[in-house]
């Protein structure tokens, strides 16, 4: 009994020096990686499915075109990949399939809304963060198809270099980091106050290096009690981050748009909110 103790505490000991060896290593090498290719403008307050006035504005032209003429400089869309119809159809909901097993999608502006139908209607010039989300769910045939619609879609101008698409699985994030575009990696770390919180967020980053994903987008917290505060930013090192959820309070989005690896910010949940003017430009 006391040996099969001293070996589980040997194997322990391993590899928790193994853990820490390849934070370590990975610490390093992120010390180093070039992010000058991700989103650094001062403008960081996005919008969040656009300026909406009801529940079904939410991710349609008119809340986009909204937030734009109010002054955000990017918007967060909610999409889903429809492999039957080799769509990219705009919303934040599951939809349901009729008696045929096609899915039902929820109209925008009295159409169903696709992603291509968006950027030709307000793309030009704009920044999205595109919330992909069924992405897990794609098999690796539909999954090639979602990537060739994609490229196909936005190999007009410059699109493709304002796009971020997010999820939260790594694995399969990376098959679209792999053909060029940017991506961010969805994470949910535990509150700053967990022993266990520094932990997770070295597993976030060693799946952000070893996949090669653009940014980490992760929720603020509660102000008295923030999942992204001193500590975690400390334990992120220069990872860039998309930060959502964040309480509308202006001595906060102020701090936060200060700080360089917060690139972006979206304001509050479920809510549509103009912070579009609080921003970290020098001439202002």
């Amino acid at each position: 009994m006391r040996r099969i103790i001293v070996i589980a505490i040997m194997v322990l000991a391993f590899l928790s020096l193994l853990w820490n060896g390849l934070v370590l290593y990975v610490d390093k090498q992120l010390e180093h990686r070039d992010y000058s290719g991700v989103y650094k403008s001062c403008h960081k307050v996005w919008s969040s499915r656009g300026l909406y006035n009801t529940h079904d504005e939410r991710n349609s032209i008119t809340s986009f075109r909204r937030a734009f003429s109010h002054g955000a400089v990017g918007g967060e869309v909610d999409f889903s990949y429809d492999a039957k119809l080799d769509r990219f159809i705009v919303g934040h909901g599951h939809p349901k399939k009729d008696a045929n097993g096609n899915y039902m999608y929820a109209k925008k502006d009295g159409i169903v809304l696709t992603l291509e139908k968006l950027f030709d209607a307000v793309g030009e010039g704009h920044y999205f963060w595109l919330d992909y989300k069924n992405l897990e769910h794609l098999d690796a045939k539909a999954t090639k198809k979602a990537i060739a619609r994609l490229l196909k879609i936005t190999a007009k101008g410059n699109l493709r270099e304002r796009l971020y698409i997010e999820a939260s699985n790594p694995l399969a994030l990376s098959s679209y980091t792999r053909v060029g575009f940017k991506t961010i990696l969805g994470i949910h770390p535990l509150s700053e106050k967990n022993f266990l919180a520094s932990i997770v967020v070295n597993g976030y980053k060693l799946a952000y290096y070893f996949l090669d994903i653009t940014a980490l987008a992760m929720p603020y917290g509660k102000i008295k009690a923030p999942i992204y505060g001193n500590m975690s930013s400390v334990w992120f090192g220069n990872i860039p981050l998309f930060l959502f959820h964040v309480p509308e309070d202006t001595f906060l989005l102020k701090y936060l748009v200060h700080q360089n690896k917060v690139r972006v910010i979206l304001v509050g949940r479920d809510q549509s909110i103009d912070r579009f003017s609080i921003d970290d430009c020098k001439d202002d």
